[in-house]
């Protein structure tokens, strides 16, 4: 239920109101978070030294107890930090943990063929592109995750690991509505999304090793689940949103998920219910995801099946679907980028920006891995705030990121995002931003069309050509057979056969 912390954050009252700031950087109480701070000063310690106050476990007694009346455990940052409602055997998760857990030199489990979370194709990708932008200050390993959460709470600024070039981004300057739409979206797509992409990574290490029920606490048992790929499910989707196919449909929740969910109305996608309305209801891309989902768990429960702990590839047969399910989780990022970077083309207020910055940053990785120019349209934008077309149009920034769609995502991912599948910015009466078109059909049987004519009306001038000597050479030939009979028939004289 880590998604009900991050329900509690965004509804918090420790979060600032949006005050309507204007333009970057931001002036006077427009970067405060409340009047005069940049952050609440009862916030507890960012250092860790004051976690026993929200939760503490005694192993004696095996207990595990947390402080609901504890204030500073209640505020937005304290839940973020230390958790809240998703409690387990000996401590509480959270979001922070989330972050923290694919941090510095990562996460690793399994013991036949471990892959680490740094292995991993999409976070490593993810690691690649935030060092390049200077965001590995830590020798220690990349701690982008939640550092950028970190510096939004903080109101403080993104250091590069070059200290000759300054800052990456400044949210001391950036205001509290931006930050606050920073914080609220990028719990969700900087800490939650890399950790549901690692819990797959890790039910595939667990298939390795025979044992999917690894993660067991040793008090319950979860009958034929498939726990780490199912905490991948749960995380992906939240309790909010409950048990019946296609979610609460109030579009109340708050996990990635519910996002699907929300973009699809946005562009046209809703197309997984029977209702005929593609503006509204079910998202095509939550379809997607969990059909993957559920070939991945029985692919699991197969390979396990027959894997001798420490030896066999049979479970190499799910790397593929977590690679598909990895890629379809960045269409709503796409989206949203998408949405966003049409709101802000002529003017931004901070909310757009917030949430611009939001979902590009989740997306950047990704657009850099296929289209490095494309990707730095995007963060100039985004994180350079730089909301004029002196650089970069609108235009400009939107078709470099179209063109990305055929090559987005890693491994057996790589292909599984079309145009259609991003849709068309506007509503069921109006386009805003027309997206980009898939080549249909039609048009390849065009191609293949002009592809054979083109082939074929110079093999058949060859073939005529070739005809006409033919026919040169027999009548030549019948010609030169006559001659040769009349002069016969000369050299034989009259009456002679």
């Amino acid at each position: 239920m880590v998604d009900l912390d991050l329900y509690d954050i965004m509804k918090n009252a420790d979060l600032p109101a949006n005050n309507d700031q204007t333009g970057f950087p931001c002036n006077d109480e427009e970067c405060n978070w409340v009047s005069g701070l940049l952050k609440p000063a009862g916030w507890i310690a960012s250092n860790g030294s004051e976690k026993s106050l929200c939760n503490s476990y005694d192993s004696t007694t095996s207990t595990l107890t947390v402080n609901d009346d504890v204030l500073k455990c209640n505020t937005s940052y304290g839940i973020w930090r230390y958790g809240h409602n998703s409690h387990k055997p000996s401590s509480v998760r959270s979001l922070w943990g989330f972050a923290n857990s694919i941090s510095g030199t990562g996460i690793r489990t399994g013991n036949a063929r471990p892959v680490g979370s740094h292995e991993n194709s999409f976070i490593g990708r993810m690691n690649a592109y935030w060092k390049s932008k200077g965001l590995e200050t830590d020798s220690g390993g990349p701690t982008w995750s939640k550092d950028i959460i970190q510096a939004a709470f903080d109101g403080t600024a993104l250091a590069h690991s070059d200290s000759s070039k300054g800052n990456v981004f400044n949210f001391e300057t950036a205001g509290s509505t931006f930050r606050k739409e920073v914080i609220q979206k990028g719990i969700s797509y900087l800490n939650v999304f890399p950790y549901v992409i690692w819990e797959m990574q890790d039910a595939i290490n667990d298939c390795h090793d025979g044992d999917l029920s690894s993660n067991d606490a040793a008090t319950k048992t979860f009958g034929e689940s498939v726990y780490a790929w199912d905490e991948a499910v749960a995380f992906y989707t939240g309790s909010r949103e409950g048990v019946a196919k296609g979610g609460r449909g109030d579009l109340k929740g708050t996990m990635q998920y519910y996002l699907a969910n929300k973009r699809c109305e946005n562009f046209g996608t809703c197309t997984a219910d029977t209702d005929g309305d593609d503006w509204s209801g079910s998202s095509k891309v939550n379809q997607e995801v969990f059909d993957l989902f559920d070939l991945g768990k029985e692919q699991l429960k197969e390979a396990a099946a027959l894997t001798v702990k420490g030896s066999g590839t049979s479970c190499d047969v799910v790397v593929p679907t977590m690679e598909k399910i990895a890629t379809k989780m960045l269409i709503p990022f796409i989206q949203g980028t998408m949405r966003y970077l049409y709101k802000t083309k002529s003017s931004a207020s901070a909310k757009e920006a917030g949430e611009l910055f939001a979902f590009a940053s989740a997306a950047l990785p990704f657009i850099d891995a296929v289209d490095p120019a494309a990707a730095q349209m995007l963060f100039h934008r985004a994180w350079g705030l730089d909301f004029t077309d002196t650089t970069y149009s609108y235009d400009e920034i939107k078709t470099a990121i179209e063109g990305t769609y055929p090559k987005l995502g890693m491994g057996a991912g790589i292909g599984t995002i079309s145009c259609a599948d991003i849709g068309h910015l506007g509503s069921s009466t109006a386009t805003k931003a027309a997206g980009c078109t898939d080549p249909t059909s039609s048009s390849s049987k065009n191609n293949d069309t002009t592809l054979g004519l083109g082939i074929g009306i110079p093999l058949g001038a060859i073939a005529i050509t070739a005809l006409v000597f033919v026919v040169f050479l027999w009548r030549k030939s019948s010609a030169n057979s006559k001659r040769v009979e009349e002069l016969t028939m000369q050299l034989r004289g009259p009456g002679k056969v």
